[in-house]
């Protein structure tokens, strides 16, 4: 068997957890890291319980060679770049961690460069590979009931993390279209654990879509229960909590309970690889995020720049 090469590109929290994926299949994945921080790859080999000479390390992305298919698993700051640099060097298949730009400018330039060269992005909106989210889609299908969402938690990180959800809601409803409706937002008080570069939020907003389906995140300071999810359709509902790892859902006539299983990137990512090579990955493609992405820059950056908000980089990862 010949195995595909894979470079992963940042060693951090999620990129030890692409590796670790890989790891476990070895004989069908040769795994290729670009990483400058010698802390960061001591401190996460131990984390997966890896040796460093599993995987072949770069410290500059000016030494990558061309592989199969490039994992960017950085934070959002350098990702712009960092993508233009491989498509230069001939790369044409990616996977992309959220949130995956700063700027409605910056998507326009690498969707259009992906366009010219045919290259094709992947954003690990991982809730779509969850079964109990596959089942819920499979059933509303079957409806012509509105779908109404509410995400409720603590500080999980709105800004950083909403996009997951959003996502899951373009999913449920088959819907790329989204519009905000209303929203109260603050600047967290938190320490960010990226830096001073970037900004977290609380609060809550809602979106709709052209069918008139919605979702309203909600994020309270206070509030310690972990982050559930409440679907509504017709006199369907339907309840996960990603804390209590539990899944119900209920109509007037039948009530139904299992265990609501997630999946982590480390057992995970091999699969998605495996998908998109067979070009069967159910993820969402990079042009299907865009008016996601660029409502929350909107919204967010309103908060933080007024008037200029359209000429800021989102400072969200």
């Amino acid at each position: 068997m010949i195995k595909k090469k894979v470079l992963v590109v940042g060693f951090g929290t999620m990129g030890c957890r692409h590796v670790q994926a890989f790891l476990d299949v070895k004989n069908k994945y040769e795994v290729h890291v670009l990483e400058p921080s010698e802390s960061n790859i001591k401190e996460n080999i131990t984390k997966i319980n890896a040796e460093y000479d599993d995987c072949i390390w770069y410290s500059k992305l000016d030494n990558i060679p061309l592989l199969d298919i490039a994992i960017i698993a950085t934070s959002s700051r350098p990702r712009f770049e960092i993508i233009k640099k491989l498509l230069k060097i001939g790369y044409r298949k990616f996977l992309l961690e959220k949130i995956v730009f700063q700027s409605e400018n910056q998507f326009n330039i690498i969707l259009k460069l992906f366009n010219e060269v045919h290259a094709v992005a992947y954003c690990n909106f991982v809730n779509r590979y969850f079964e109990a989210y596959k089942k819920i889609k499979k059933e509303l299908s079957k409806s012509e009931n509105r779908t109404h969402i509410t995400i409720h938690g603590g500080e999980f990180g709105l800004g950083c993390n909403a996009i997951h959800y959003i996502d899951i809601f373009q999913y449920l409803t088959s819907s790329n279209n989204l519009k905000f409706i209303k929203s109260k937002i603050e600047i967290s008080k938190a320490k960010n654990r990226r830096g001073d570069d970037y900004k977290e939020f609380t609060g809550f907003f809602t979106l709709t879509n052209n069918k008139l389906d919605s979702i309203r995140i909600i994020s309270e300071i206070k509030y310690n229960g972990g982050i559930t999810i409440n679907i509504k359709n017709g006199d369907r509902n339907y309840f996960l909590s990603e804390q209590t790892k539990m899944f119900y859902y209920h109509t007037e006539k039948q009530f139904n309970f299992e265990r609501f299983s997630i999946i982590p990137t480390s057992k995970l990512s091999n699969i998605i690889i495996d998908d998109i090579f067979n070009n069967t990955c159910i993820l969402t493609k990079l042009d299907e995020t865009y008016v996601a992405h660029v409502e929350l820059f909107n919204v967010f950056n309103k908060i933080l720049y007024g008037k200029d908000f359209l000429k800021k980089l989102c400072p969200i990862t």
